[in-house]
């Protein structure tokens, strides 16, 4: 079942398999700026709990454990907690079908509030009992002619480079601006940045929308598949994709979060401006 809330700028819907945005128009110009999905990426938008990326297998209370893509939100049935015309709030929590990939007892929620032409989102974990670790993070694919976005930010940054494959972080100076193309993808994948000071991130497309993206997640990545599709996600992670080198225990992974039975929650904007 899909979902909508709306205001005078925005419309956005979530669909209850996956929790996940599948529209977000731009309404004073009518523009669906959500990427719909074709052979190079099926998906819209993804909801990361507990792991990121394609992992490996991991350890966590004394046993292994092999991850499904991205953990166990993307693919779980979520309820429809709270509604108003402008917000909504989506759940699920943990069963038989999560425990084989993901051992703890959890309550997650994703809450998407409409201000302006400003998507709040924010996921909420709660420990069902004790404390449990775990990644979180979101995977918004915006629409871009060409595949292609210039990527600038608010503050002149020096941030870690984090490279894939590699356990080893590399620092860059003076990173203002950085054009995101299919040539870009090709050579590094997902682009992975950390320690940024907490501005803006903004992504100008060719047809003249800005994408404007605010948090405090210690980890950015950029991604867009470089064979195909007009689509660039600048993704807000609280964790980091898993690479060869990571430890296996789940609890020593770099970036894990914690949560009990009081919960943690985590929170991105992403605003839209036809500029």
């Amino acid at each position: 079942m899909v979902h909508t809330i709306k205001n005078e700028f925005l419309s956005l819907s979530a669909d209850a398999a996956g929790g996940s945005m599948c529209s977000l128009v731009y309404l004073p110009t009518g523009e669906e700026r959500l990427w719909q999905g074709n052979r190079y990426w099926q998906s819209c938008d993804v909801v990361i709990f507990p792991i990121v990326g394609h992992a490996g297998p991991y350890e966590a209370l004394g046993k292994t454990y092999t991850p499904k893509s991205h953990g166990v939100a993307r693919y779980a049935r979520f309820t429809l907690a709270d509604k108003g015309e402008d917000h909504m709030t989506l759940s699920f929590s943990s069963d038989e079908t999560t425990a084989e990939t993901y051992p703890y007892a959890f309550d997650f929620s994703i809450t998407y509030k409409l201000t302006g032409k400003t998507v709040e989102i924010t996921y909420f974990v709660r420990a069902q009992q004790g404390k449990i670790p775990f990644y979180v993070g979101g995977h918004p694919g915006m629409k871009a002619p060409g595949g292609e976005a210039t990527i600038e930010f608010e503050n002149i940054e020096n941030p870690l480079i984090y490279p894939i494959d590699s356990a080893y972080a590399v620092p860059i100076k003076g990173l203002h601006r950085f054009v995101a193309n299919k040539a870009f993808f090709g050579e590094c994948q997902t682009f992975q940045l950390g320690s940024l000071s907490g501005g803006a991130i903004y992504a100008y497309t060719r047809d003249g929308y800005r994408y404007a993206y605010r948090s405090n997640c210690p980890v950015f990545a950029f991604w867009s598949n470089p064979e195909g599709g007009e689509y660039v996600c600048v993704e807000p992670w609280w964790g980091i994709n898993d690479f060869p080198a990571a430890p296996r225990e789940i609890t020593l992974k770099p970036f894990i979060n914690f949560a009990d039975e009081g919960g943690a929650a985590f929170c991105y904007n992403l605003t839209i401006d036809k500029v």
